[in-house]
């Protein structure tokens, strides 16, 4: 993927040179002396990544530094099975000025070009670039079969979380043999955190037994490009259901042709008793309407998924 690596920024240096280069390029400002980090963090892109994607993760990456400051290592591999066994690198340094004037956070980024001959060398050149001390987390992004990253188990086993986005995963993603699944979190999941938050408060209003006795079916309706945060909330909605003690329900999960629309709508035996859930969320819009046998209850929410970067922070450290 020399496109991608070509397409990202910063300042091209030899690998055995990556120190220095970093030494240099705070020699002078204001960080060169105190340069706070509080993580590591390794982007993974995989072949179906592209130079437009890998910049948009980039800066993803960005913003979530400037809350969190880290050493952001950029892995960008040629697939090409006849390249010459070769390992490139580029660095990259910005700070941000924090809550006060003495709050400066950087972010240190190094990014490796290796073909797959030089696979071999990878894990010590990670290793290097790597602030010491420091907790982990590894992001595989655009891989077409997760199968692939069972070459790099020394990522997957070290690091404190492994993200995933379910939205751009191969579909073996969900049954590939991670090596700590307890550290595996996908991305598609945490953005859905405020419609989760927003559906269990309104929920909570009302007994279990209310919400469990005589429903039948649970239906999603979503548009097509929302396909994982919608299954993603079916999976939580399973769960929530099962806890609360409800019998045999059935599910369904429909793509509809319409802009930023996501619903949900629970269906019972019992005519009068419906609760609705529809958001649009290009306007940040919900509506909420219930009536379990308490009388009936109306409500208009937000409707939002996270951004990225606060996606990351959540499912790195919550």
């Amino acid at each position: 993927m020399p496109a991608v690596f070509d397409a990202l920024p910063g300042q091209e240096v030899p690998v055995g040179g990556i120190s220095a280069g970093f030494k240099k390029l705070w020699a002078d400002s204001p960080a060169k002396e105190s340069r706070a980090v509080q993580l590591n963090l390794v982007l993974h892109l995989g072949s179906n990544s592209n130079p437009a994607d890998a910049q948009e993760q980039f800066q993803n990456t960005l913003k979530f530094a400037q809350r969190y400051p880290a050493r952001v290592v950029v892995l960008c591999p040629d697939f090409g099975e006849k390249a010459p066994t070769e390992i490139r690198a580029k660095i990259y340094g910005e700070c941000f000025l924090g809550k006060s004037k003495n709050d400066t956070r950087c972010v240190e980024f190094v990014i490796l070009h290796y073909t797959m001959a030089a696979r071999g060398y990878l894990e010590n050149q990670v290793s290097v670039c790597l602030s010491t001390d420091m907790p982990l987390y590894y992001w595989g992004h655009g891989f077409s079969a997760a199968k692939r990253l069972a070459d790099y188990g020394y990522l997957l086993t070290r690091s404190k979380r492994v993200l995933f986005d379910s939205a751009v995963a191969p579909a073996d993603a969900f049954t590939f043999p991670w090596p700590n699944i307890a550290a595996v979190r996908d991305l598609a999941y945490t953005r859905t955190l405020p419609l989760r938050q927003n559906l269990g408060q309104f929920l909570s209003r009302y007994a279990p037994a209310l919400i469990t006795t005589g429903l039948q079916t649970v239906t999603i309706r979503h548009r097509a490009q929302f396909a994982a945060e919608a299954s993603c909330l079916l999976g939580w909605v399973k769960k929530g259901l099962t806890r609360a003690g409800a019998g045999p329900v059935a599910f369904a999960v429909t793509p509809v042709d319409c802009p930023g629309c996501l619903s949900m709508a629970f269906a019972y035996a019992e005519p009068r008793k419906v609760f609705k859930w529809a958001a649009d969320l290009s306007k940040d819009h919900a509506e909420f309407t219930g009536d379990l046998g308490t009388g009936r209850t109306s409500l208009v929410a937000g409707a939002h998924f996270l951004a990225q970067e606060a996606a990351l922070s959540e499912a790195m450290f919550f």
